[in-house]
């Protein structure tokens, strides 16, 4: 909480103006698409958890997933994976599995971010030839979801890092893949959605924007996906997003978009951990007796 927090400290000079600028119901639209494509984002993850055994009720997922997922925002990428091992813990749920769904679901997100960031690349490779090579980088990435049992690799490696006896678990059939994928692409365009609400504040956006708009946001996230290392792809993604932007808005604009949006998702991650804190802990313990079966029966 004291990194994300810092974060927020850290763009508080001209965060008024920045809002200002763009439009209160533009910000509260924007904040609304974050939470929602955050939302569809864990659905996915939530498919993915299924398929390896562990069913988890909506609220108790939400949960595990967001608050788990404030991880990210603390420098070295792993602890989010080290978040959902203890939070099953407390489920009674094995913490290998858990972690193995949320590293599973990081390399499943970034191949669905890669399938939307296509819609723009023939605007961007307008200006730079280099934005083709993200084809052959999808079918990369593209490969678990063809032939999943790939991934056993990243199950694995949750599986040592807890350092469990026993063999790994083994990942579920490509149609779990293949739905989970299904929700991180509607995530993916959800969330970008709130890119393109914000670039509308500074120009006209007709398709061809938009599609820029929204493929620039998901391909510099998944950027920041790759640069795990920097707290939530801090600067990483506010690169790649200045380089794809410069296509349709000035300088100054560029500035308070990609500013005003690092804000923005930030505080829907707040809302979705806090919201679902409070929503499980309300839950009757008849329903987390059950919860323990279910998971037991998976």
């Amino acid at each position: 909480m004291g990194f994300l927090g810092y974060q927020l400290w850290s763009t508080r000079d001209d965060l008024l103006g920045n809002v200002a600028r763009t439009g209160f119901d533009r910000c509260a639209l924007a904040i609304v698409l974050a939470l929602a494509g955050s939302f569809a984002g864990m659905l996915g993850w939530r498919v993915l958890l299924a398929g390896l055994g562990t069913r988890l009720p909506l609220v108790t997922a939400s949960r595990v997933y967001f608050v788990a997922g404030l991880g990210k925002y603390l420098p070295g990428g792993l602890w989010p994976a080290l978040a959902h091992a203890d939070l099953a813990r407390r489920l009674r749920e094995p913490p290998s599995r858990l972690a193995a769904a949320f590293l599973g679901s990081v390399a499943l997100s970034t191949a669905a971010g890669l399938l939307v960031g296509l819609i723009a690349v023939p605007s961007l490779a307008q200006s730079s030839g280099l934005w083709w090579l993200l084809v052959p980088i999808l079918a990369l990435c593209l490969v678990p979801v063809v032939a999943p049992r790939l991934l056993t690799g990243l199950v694995g490696l949750a599986h040592r890092l807890l350092k469990r006896d026993g063999e790994p678990p083994v990942l579920p059939s490509r149609g779990v893949v293949v739905r989970a994928v299904a929700w991180m692409v509607l995530g993916w365009l959800i969330t970008g959605a709130h890119f393109v609400v914000l670039v509308g504040a500074f120009g006209t956006v007709d398709w061809p924007s938009a599609s820029v708009a929204l493929s620039a946001f998901v391909l510099a996230s998944v950027a920041g996906i790759v640069a795990f290392v920097l707290p939530a792809g801090l600067g990483a993604r506010e690169l790649m997003l200045g380089l794809a932007l410069g296509l349709l808005l000035d300088k100054p604009a560029v500035v308070t978009v990609v500013a005003l949006s690092r804000v923005l998702l930030t505080v829907a991650d707040l809302i979705l951990a806090a919201v679902a804190q409070v929503a499980d802990g309300h839950q009757p313990r008849i329903g987390r007796v059950s919860r323990r079966s279910a998971g037991q029966e998976a």
